[in-house]
């Protein structure tokens, strides 16, 4: 999985083509990879760090630099010919808004991993409760194991992020893989208690022979 701090991240964003959006009065949409899209299906399983769906349109006198910076207000812009630098960093609470209809999990940074949002994963955290995995271990497996990006805010004291998968069918195949080995390791090491009904319940969930 492909780890971005937005810390360190600034983006060069075409004006020409920003400004070409804006004159039709097209949506704007910005990933984190500074490309720019005008419809939000095409960014479906991307990070998005800008996003301005109805754009709303300024005095006609103003000229490029004056809409550009403007439009990017809320990110630090600089700009330079028809290149616009930002500094996603700066608008970081409401680029995880934008983002949370698309992200797998938020990693708070008191809380943690709370919840899945996708239903089956979550059922798969809740009964993994029982076998002593938590969701902590799940996403860390989900990091390591899986395609698509983390997107955070760390500078070691304080961290939040999240996680948007790019195939949500083999994130599942292989974290319930991962629960399914990890359950069986717990019950060898003798962590579990095969009797428990929530344990038993999990097992069946999982179809484990225990």
């Amino acid at each position: 999985m492909n780890k971005i701090n937005i810390k360190d991240l600034e983006l060069n964003i075409d004006i020409t083509q920003i400004l070409n959006l804006y004159a039709s009065k097209s949506s704007i949409i910005i990933d984190i990879d500074g490309q720019i899209y005008n419809n939000l299906e095409d960014t479906r399983k991307k990070a998005v760090i800008y996003k301005n769906i109805d754009v709303k349109q300024m005095p006609s006198i103003l000229d490029a630099k004056a809409i550009a910076t403007s439009l990017f207000a809320d990110y630090k812009p600089a700009v330079l010919g028809a290149v616009c630098k930002i500094k996603p960093v700066s608008n970081w609470q409401n680029i995880i808004d934008m983002n949370k209809e698309n992200m797998l999990y938020f990693d708070h940074q008191s809380d943690g991993v709370e919840m899945f949002e996708d239903k089956i994963l979550e059922d798969y955290g809740w009964h993994a409760s029982a076998l002593e995995i938590n969701y902590r271990e799940i996403s860390e497996f989900i990091e390591e194991s899986c395609e698509g990006v983390l997107l955070c805010y760390d500078n070691e004291i304080q961290f939040s992020g999240f996680v948007i998968v790019n195939d949500i069918e083999d994130v599942r195949g292989k974290v319930k893989d991962f629960i399914v080995k990890k359950a069986i390791e717990n019950l060898e090491n003798q962590l579990i208690d095969k009797e428990d009904n929530d344990v038993v319940e999990a097992f069946e969930f999982f179809e484990i022979k225990a």
